[in-house]
C-alpha cells in the first residue's frame, strides 16, 4: 500500500525538508510512501515551488483571510481536515515548517497520522526534561518556534540541541516521540551556524520516521512510540 502524505509548509524556512522528503522517495528510502498535497497557509512559502515543478497539487489555507470571512479558527481546522481527508484521501499528515497549531477539529480526522518536526529536544509527554545520550539532564524546548528554540539551548548553555519527529497531540510538543537527533553545540555558535548543522540532521530523521509509518513500523503504547522490526511490521 502506498501512504497519501500531505506536506504542511509555511513561508519562514526554504522549504528544504520537504525537498528532502520527495528526493528521499526517489532514493526509495521512503519506499510506500507519495506526496499528493501540499498545503500552505502563505501563498509566499518558498517550499510550494516544488510542488510545482513536481506538479504536486498545491492548496493556499490562510488563516488571516479565513478569519476576515468572520469564521473561526475551529473552522478552520475542521475545514482543513475535511479536505486532506475527503478531497486528497490523506493517509498522513506530516508538519514540516507549518507555524500553525491544530487542534482537535482537524487531528480527530487523523488520528496517531499527523507528525511534526520540532527544532528542539523533546521528551515523551508532559515531561518537563529529558536525559540526553551522554546522561546530562536538560529542560525540554517546547513552544518556541525555530530561532527561538535554537537561541534557547545556546543561552542555556545545553552542551547539545537538536530536533525531534514526534506524533502531534492536542497537547503542543507532548505527543509521542519517532526520533531525535542530537547536534553538538560549538563554543562560537549562533543561531545561524547552530542551526545549519540541525537542519543537515533533519533531513534524515524526517524522512526517516516517514518511512518507518509508512512501512506500518511505528506502535504507539502508553504514550511512548515502539519501532517494530521490519519482519514483524504488517503484522
Amino acid at each position: 500500500m502506498v501512504n497519501k502524505i500531505a506536506v504542511l509548509i509555511s513561508d519562514k524556512g526554504t522549504g528544504s525538508n520537504l525537498a528532502a522528503i520527495l528526493q528521499a522517495i526517489d532514493d526509495g528510502i521512503i519506499r510506500n510512501g507519495k506526496v499528493t498535497v501540499v498545503v500552505s497557509d502563505k501563498k509566499e512559502a518558498k517550499g510550494l515551488i516544488h510542488a510545482c515543478k513536481r506538479n504536486i497539487p498545491a492548496e493556499i489555507k490562510g488563516l488571516k483571510e479565513y478569519l476576515q470571512q468572520g469564521k473561526t479558527r475551529q473552522n478552520y481546522d475542521y475545514d482543513l481536515g475535511v479536505m486532506l481527508k475527503m478531497k486528497y484521501h490523506v493517509d498522513l499528515v506530516v508538519l514540516a515548517g507549518w507555524m500553525l497549531i491544530l487542534g482537535k477539529n482537524f487531528l480527530k480526522y487523523f488520528p496517531d497520522k499527523v507528525i511534526n518536526l520540532h527544532p528542539g529536544l523533546l521528551p515523551d509527554g508532559d515531561i518537563d526534561y529529558l536525559i540526553l545520550s551522554d546522561g546530562i539532564k536538560v529542560k525540554a524546548i517546547r513552544g518556541l518556534h525555530t530561532d527561538a528554540a535554537v537561541q534557547f539551548a545556546i543561552d542555556h548553555h545545553y552542551p547539545v540541541t537538536g530536533s525531534t519527529v514526534h506524533f502531534v497531540t492536542p497537547l503542543v510538543d507532548q505527543g509521542p516521540v519517532i526520533i531525535r537527533s542530537e547536534v553538538k553545540i560549538k563554543n562560537k555558535d549562533n543561531v545561524k551556524t547552530l542551526y545549519q548543522r540541525m537542519k543537515k540532521a533533519e533531513h534524515k530523521i524526517l524522512p526517516e520516521a516517514i518511512a518507518l509509518f509508512c512501512d506500518n513500523r511505528l506502535k504507539i503504547e502508553d504514550g511512548r512510540v515502539i519501532i517494530k522490526d521490519a519482519e514483524t511490521s504488517s503484522a
